[in-house]
């Protein structure tokens, strides 16, 4: 009876039914007006298109295909397949192919228990598909989610990626937890130029209310690597490090730091609104307020 109770109670990967449903997501700059961001489409309890907006304008969607209410595939606006393979109740791989079927990007799952506590992202080129994959692979795909601070780093790789120069590369993300929320998690690997990048966030404090986005696969707001990684609750300070180096045994290095704090607006459990501000060691200190609508 304990053994039934614990497989009851245990998550299986690949399955979000959120019980608020995003209808609508828009984010407001500073000094400027309200711009919706996504729109997402459910059957039932099944996400099944995210549609992306740029400018008010539509800028792509993901559609998205299931077997017994457990996402199988992502079909993307620009021609992305992105299948998933479980073993068992956990993920074991997803990979990301062209329509001609070769595979443009690999991710591997390590899990420590129940969680995700360790992912390997492989990306592959193809010289006669640079073009393709400028818009199309996963970079492209995560892009959205990385913060501002850290999009120059991304332009550089799609930039190189449209010149043909890209080659094959591994990305390594590790993770681990307080309970069912996120403590600390780390991307690192050699960039296109050959230097070394790490990025580390710490989260220090959560609120005891509902991420509506806990299980998404792209449901982790601070880290696009963090694919298939998110938080019960919802943070309310989120310290991040971002280091570069390179030369010689690295002599060189560059590092930035800063801090996220997010405040809520709450109708019952669900954020309808959330404020964040980004300080920078830098100065480059940023805010923006992010609006959602349930279904």
């Amino acid at each position: 009876m304990v053994l039934s109770l614990f497989f009851l109670g245990c998550h299986k990967d690949g399955v979000y039914n959120p019980k608020e449903k995003i209808k609508r997501i828009y984010t407001q700059e500073q000094g400027k007006t309200k711009e919706l961001k996504q729109e997402w489409t459910w059957e039932k309890e099944l996400l099944t298109k995210v549609e992306y907006f740029k400018n008010n304008y539509s800028n792509g969607y993901n559609l998205f295909s299931y077997l017994d209410k457990r996402l199988m595939s992502i079909v993307t606006s620009g021609g992305a397949i992105i299948t998933f393979n479980y073993y068992g109740r956990q993920y074991d791989f997803i990979e990301e192919s062209d329509i001609d079927g070769r595979i443009h990007s690999k991710i591997k799952f390590t899990y420590d228990k129940n969680k995700i506590s360790k992912t390997e992202i492989t990306l592959y080129d193809y010289d006669d598909m640079a073009n393709w994959k400028s818009e199309n692979d996963i970079i492209s795909i995560i892009e959205p989610l990385f913060p501002t601070e850290f999009k120059e780093s991304m332009d550089k790789i799609k930039s190189n990626i449209k010149n043909g120069t890209f080659t094959t590369r591994k990305i390594t993300s590790s993770f681990t937890y307080d309970g069912k929320n996120l403590k600390e998690m780390k991307s690192e690997g050699v960039d296109i130029d050959g230097s070394f990048c790490c990025y580390t966030y710490t989260y220090t404090k959560y609120d005891k209310n509902s991420n509506p986005k806990y299980h998404y696969i792209f449901g982790n707001d601070e880290n696009g690597y963090a694919i298939g990684v998110s938080s019960k609750n919802n943070p309310l300070e989120v310290k991040h490090t971002y280091r570069r180096s390179w030369g010689d045994d690295n002599q060189n290095t560059q590092t930035e730091s800063g801090t996220t704090t997010y405040e809520y607006v709450y109708n019952g459990k669900f954020p309808t609104a959330v404020k964040t501000a980004v300080k920078n060691g830098n100065g480059t200190n940023y805010q923006y307020t992010t609006f959602y609508e349930y279904e």
